[in-house]
């Protein structure tokens, strides 16, 4: 499915969510309502990250983010990644779209990287769990953030399951 078609199909199916999830919400829900009747869905979507990044968040995996990258999470220390914060969907979905900042130490050199690049292949978000991309990372602005900085996310959460990481490439390479 090419761009275009993916996007009107998610386009589509959005407006049917939520216009079967606005009855009965009053004001709110016929705000939601009208503005995927004007054909809004789609930024209605990208505020949580659309379909494809819900499967994405509510993994078991990444449902342990939040236990380091959230206001007063517990998993929190110095060094941690400032900026992620996934305490919510749209939460997760917006501080996604920034980039790394508060790394210290040996990490260091991936502050102002974007957790989200041009493809799977060029993303920090995927180069932290999928050892392949880690070992060939590279960001010429950044020449620093390589497999050495880069954090092995598997260590903490364990390895993602195959269909899973791919998922979370096909959701980058498919515009996130």
């Amino acid at each position: 499915m090419n761009t275009t078609s993916r996007s009107t199909a998610r386009s589509h199916h959005s407006s049917i969510v939520t216009a079967g999830k606005a009855r009965g919400t009053g004001a709110l829900g016929a705000l939601v309502l009208s503005l995927s009747a004007f054909g809004c869905s789609e930024a209605l979507d990208a505020v949580g990250g659309g379909e494809e990044f819900t499967s994405i968040y509510e993994s078991d995996q990444f449902q342990m983010c939040s236990g380091c990258h959230a206001p007063g999470a517990p998993g929190k220390v110095n060094g941690t990644e400032a900026t992620q914060d996934w305490s919510t969907q749209q939460t997760a979905n917006s501080s996604l779209q920034g980039t790394a900042s508060g790394l210290i130490g040996n990490f260091q050199a991936c502050n102002g990287v974007p957790f989200i690049g041009s493809s799977a292949e060029q993303s920090l978000l995927v180069a932290v769990f999928d050892s392949d991309v880690r070992q060939n990372f590279e960001n010429s602005q950044f020449p620093g953030c390589n497999a050495d900085a880069i954090t092995d996310e598997t260590i903490r959460v364990g390895d993602l399951p195959a269909s899973l990481l791919q998922e979370l490439k096909d959701w980058i390479d498919g515009g996130s």
